[in-house]
């Protein structure tokens, strides 16, 4: 978990990196694209990945959490050309206060209690303080990209609700998988391709790069993810996930020499600390699962 949520947390100052040389949303379809080739190639089998396909009901579950899933990456990459990677680490990983509040309404067995909600504000006054307080006046800094990334954890949340809602939910993991990538691959790239300044300068350091974010990222550590959750507690691996935004923090502060704002630490430890309490005060063995 610790070398998964490393991993999770630079991937925000990888793709900030090299986006001289190739287009975020670019660096984005191509590792979604070439991540889902793979899972199609290793996992079709077992998985019947395609055959899934011709329930129509799953099909269209299937392109709308894509079409989620295409949305919040396209928000990240809007995100992290617009303001610091270390804002974006945080900000994305709002995505469980979303998940619990809007399931809280959906499903009878997802309720919160009253100490997950003292969880939720304390996470949202995190959110607000970071915001708020998060500019710093030695860098440049946007308002709109700390908005993307909160918007890119709201989609990351209702993607979830959905998938937890919905036929999905009895599907393979690498099914869900296969289709969050296809969907976005296809999107992001036909996006970067007709209404971008497209640009690519497949140098060495661009290719080792998106080769690193497509098979160690967008592949084995999203199935290494699936099956710590078939082995152990979702609430304590739940936990240790909340270490990928201050991995992220920890990342473009040292690579990208980004400044940390007191103000803006404040609001990550209140938010990273509502989100502690969400989780470790759910009733309910797998509620946390994002």
């Amino acid at each position: 978990m610790t070398l998964i949520c490393c991993v999770w947390g630079g991937q925000q100052v990888a793709m900030k990196s090299i986006q001289h040389s190739i287009s975020l949303t670019m660096q984005i379809g191509i590792r979604s694209g070439i991540a889902a080739i793979l899972i199609l190639l290793f996992f079709n089998k077992k998985e019947k990945i395609l055959y899934h396909l011709t329930d129509k009901k799953l099909l269209l579950a299937a392109l709308t959490v894509g079409l989620l899933f295409s949305l919040e990456f396209f928000l990240v990459s809007a995100a992290i050309s617009r303001t610091e990677t270390s804002h974006v680490s945080l900000y994305l990983y709002t995505a469980p206060v979303f998940t619990a509040v809007g399931l809280h309404f959906l499903l009878p067995q997802e309720k919160l209690n009253k100490y997950q909600w003292v969880g939720i504000g304390v996470a949202l006054i995190g959110i607000a303080l970071a915001v708020r307080m998060g500019l710093s006046s030695e860098k440049d800094w946007s308002f709109s990209g700390d908005l993307c990334a909160v918007a890119a954890g709201f989609a990351w949340g209702l993607s979830s609700i959905i998938i937890r809602c919905s036929i999905l939910s009895t599907a393979p993991a690498a099914c869900t998988l296969f289709y969050q990538l296809a969907v976005t691959s296809i999107t992001l790239c036909g996006y970067a391709l007709f209404f971008e300044d497209y640009r690519l300068v497949p140098d060495g350091t661009v290719v080792i790069n998106l080769l690193c974010q497509t098979v160690v990222v967008s592949f084995i550590s999203y199935l290494v993810w699936f099956n710590l959750l078939r082995k152990y507690q979702v609430a304590s691996l739940s936990s240790f996930i909340l270490m990928t935004p201050v991995m992220g923090i920890i990342a473009g502060h040292i690579v990208l020499g980004e400044i940390l704002t007191p103000g803006f630490i404040s609001g990550a430890v209140l938010l990273l600390t509502g989100l502690l309490l969400t989780i470790l005060f759910a009733r309910h063995a797998g509620k946390d699962q994002i």
